[in-house]
């Protein structure tokens, strides 16, 4: 039988085991994870008394919209950090000192916000998108 982490079989005992942390319940926001827990589920399924197939193709349309608007929100994440290079901004690093300056450029992740590049008097420092509390035009001066 394969064992899916954050899940144990119930055969017994009839209890379950449950992950508290926060890191067991996005366990589930992996499309791989939730297939395996769909497997498992169809493997161990009563003979004679099967599920319904139509719930099993609603919980993967709630998957593939989970999906969509995740994917969704990262890209308009990327969009405004994007946006935001050369423009002066100002927020709470992570220090939480006051960081103010222009925008030289955007470090992306593949989990949470986009970082920005704040030239701080002189100095890069780095500026979750999430922390930003004003943003403005960088004043240039031009002949």
């Amino acid at each position: 039988m394969t064992m899916i982490p954050g899940v144990s079989d119930t055969s017994g005992t009839g209890s379950t085991t449950t992950t508290s942390s926060a890191s067991g319940l996005n366990q589930l926001d992996n499309s791989q994870t939730f297939l395996q827990l769909l497997v498992a589920q169809l493997e161990n399924q009563d003979p004679t008394d099967p599920t319904d197939p139509t719930s099993f193709m609603t919980e993967i349309a709630q998957l593939t919209a989970v999906q969509s608007q995740t994917s969704l929100s990262a890209e308009e994440q990327t969009v405004a950090a994007d946006s935001m290079i050369g423009l002066t901004v100002t927020g709470e690093g992570s220090s939480g000192a006051t960081l103010t300056g222009p925008v030289v450029g955007v470090l992306l992740s593949s989990s949470g916000a986009p970082t920005l590049e704040v030239d701080d008097a002189g100095q890069a420092q780095n500026l979750s998108l999430t922390s930003v509390t004003g943003v403005t035009e960088t004043s240039q001066s031009g002949s």
